[in-house]
């Protein structure tokens, strides 16, 4: 079987994971870099050890006949534009969260997908985190039952010394706390509850801390989720927080209990008396270089394959988005928000 190539535009922190991931792939084959200048893609280039096209017009880019998939990696404000055309061009879509800054955008992002019938996946990377793995078997095993209540928290200071600060303090680029950090926690909160989320209710607020300062929106919210059959969840989600990266995970179930990689089940462990510990891999890295995607750019390769659809594909990503639209209109406005928007 032909080697699938791949196109990444974007040369930033998080391009170089997916040059990484794709050049791995014994189906894959890296192709093209974009970059916004010439000496931007050759650094790349020079850093990830490929040989391979590079570009400062996209378009160009695009129009490389043995590309197949394009690697969006560029900040959110760009990727409406980058992922429409991509669509359009045929090509297969690896797309970076958050997915748009609007809800215009992400919508015609999701419509110009359906359209072309390609492929994509959407980068909720911590997806194929182990704990994740781990903790959807013991959902599918009934290890505690019906989860009625669930929380998944992202806590993770976003500072000057983090390599998205300069444009993640912006309010056309960042957007929001939960747009764009804490989008993983509810993506995570929806992939374990399953069903669909019908109302939103956020509150948000800033710590004024002197190291955050730039932020141009409230860089710490909490948002109550309610879902279709009247379950609930909460997300919080704060950038701006003096601590060690934290990825909560509490799920709370009819027999048993999951928190993080501790498991109290009175079906499948009778007469337990305290938590079991699950030795894994956890979430609890903001760095780039502890995420999965190399699972992640595999998982699209395998779905291009075998012409399946990603369980993070466009659409999915796209309720995950609504929800956090939904969430910081809800805070602007001081009231419950319904979905769909």
């Amino acid at each position: 079987m032909a080697k699938l190539g791949v196109g990444i535009v974007g040369t930033g922190w998080v391009a170089g994971e997916h040059i990484r991931a794709f050049a791995g792939n014994p189906d894959a084959e890296v192709r093209a870099l974009c970059s916004r200048t010439e000496a931007g893609a050759k650094a790349k280039a020079s850093e990830c050890g490929v040989a391979c096209e590079l570009y400062t017009d996209y378009g160009k880019m695009l129009a490389q006949e043995d590309i197949d998939i394009i690697a969006i990696a560029t900040p959110p404000n760009c990727h409406k534009d980058e992922a429409v055309a991509a669509a359009k061009s045929g090509k297969h879509l690896l797309l970076e969260k958050a997915m748009a800054t609007t809800m215009d955008d992400t919508r015609a992002i999701r419509d110009a997908v359906t359209k072309a019938g390609v492929k994509s996946v959407v980068s909720f990377v911590l997806r194929w985190n182990p704990l994740y793995e781990i903790i959807k078997t013991q959902l599918a095993d009934d290890a505690i039952g019906k989860v009625f209540f669930g929380e998944v928290d992202y806590f993770h200071g976003i500072g000057p010394w983090y390599k998205q600060f300069a444009w993640n303090v912006k309010k056309d680029v960042g957007v929001s706390s939960l747009l764009s950090a804490g989008c993983h926690a509810l993506d995570g909160l929806r992939w374990f509850m399953g069903g669909d989320i019908v109302e939103v209710f956020q509150v948000s607020t800033s710590g004024g801390g002197a190291d955050f300062a730039g932020y141009e929106y409230a860089p710490t919210t909490c948002t109550v989720c309610k879902f279709a059959d009247g379950r609930i969840g909460k997300v919080a989600s704060s950038i701006e927080c003096v601590q060690p990266y934290v990825f909560n995970i509490n799920l709370v179930g009819t027999h048993g209990t999951i928190k993080n990689n501790l498991l109290y089940s009175k079906k499948k462990m009778p007469g337990q008396t305290s938590w079991a510990t699950i030795p894994t891999i956890l979430p609890d890295s903001g760095d780039v270089t502890h995420h999965p995607f190399v699972h992640e750019a595999a998982h699209l390769v395998d779905c291009i394959q075998h012409n399946r659809e990603s369980h993070v594909n466009i659409a999915d990503a796209y309720k995950t988005h609504e929800a956090c639209f939904a969430a910081d209109l809800s805070g602007k406005e001081g009231r419950p928000v319904k979905l769909p928007l």
